[in-house]
């Protein structure tokens, strides 16, 4: 909420809105000391900010709701002119940067198969590969597979089962053009992140697919 700073000037001259209002589900507003019928505002200012006609609230005293799309972006802002009875204000919309979120995200999400798993895998790998009984090693080999596929559900629940742990959905899932990789050669620029599924559990299932990915890799 906005509030007037000085009786001189009937609106606020600054609105700070956050990076990913989308993600909070509540749209803003500000109050005008006039009556609604004095006030006009222009309904969309910017492609990313939208804003709603006053509506009374009290004698000489109006709210104006507003609504902006989320910013993965560096922090952007508009210039509003709202017309109070004869006189026009100027209200500065400012919009949070979301960029640095978004590439952490990004970033973690593309995080390559870490040195501790890499190692279990290149070690089970070597121990499937000196069976010398193709079907049994063919046997051991989806095994060893399913045996990761359970660790990484394992990790999952464990995770879940800590108390206070946030699990926290990406607040995006715009990634700013930067693809998300899958294995390595397998890049998707559209489909994830997720947006309902917390981004702990996303990044666990790729590092999952990749463990396995590296197991098949070393076994042919």
């Amino acid at each position: 909420m906005n509030i007037p700073s000085s009786m001189r000037r009937p609106l606020p001259a600054r609105v700070v809105v956050v990076a990913f209002p989308e993600a909070g589900g509540v749209d803003g507003f500000f109050l005008v000391a006039a009556d609604s019928r004095e006030v006009e505002v222009p309904s969309r200012p910017a492609d990313w900010l939208s804003l709603a006609q006053a509506v009374p609230v009290a004698p000489a005293l109006s709210r104006i709701e507003y609504r902006a799309g989320d910013n993965p972006w560096p922090s952007r802002q508009v210039d509003v002119s709202v017309r109070v009875g004869a006189k026009r204000y100027v209200v500065t919309f400012v919009q949070q940067a979301g960029a640095l979120v978004q590439t952490q995200l990004v970033r973690t999400l593309n995080c390559p198969l870490n040195v501790d798993c890499l190692v279990a895998v290149c070690f089970v790998a070597d121990l499937v590969s000196k069976i010398p009984v193709p079907p049994l090693r063919y046997l051991v080999a989806g095994l060893a597979v399913l045996a990761i596929l359970a660790l990484g559900l394992a990790v999952a629940v464990v995770r879940r089962g800590f108390a206070g742990v946030p699990e926290p959905a990406p607040l995006s899932t715009d990634t700013r053009g930067v693809p998300i990789m899958v294995i390595p050669g397998l890049e998707i620029s559209h489909g994830l992140p997720l947006r309902h599924v917390a981004a702990e559990e996303q990044t666990i299932a790729l590092q999952t697919v990749r463990a396995v990915y590296g197991l098949i890799k070393q076994l042919t």
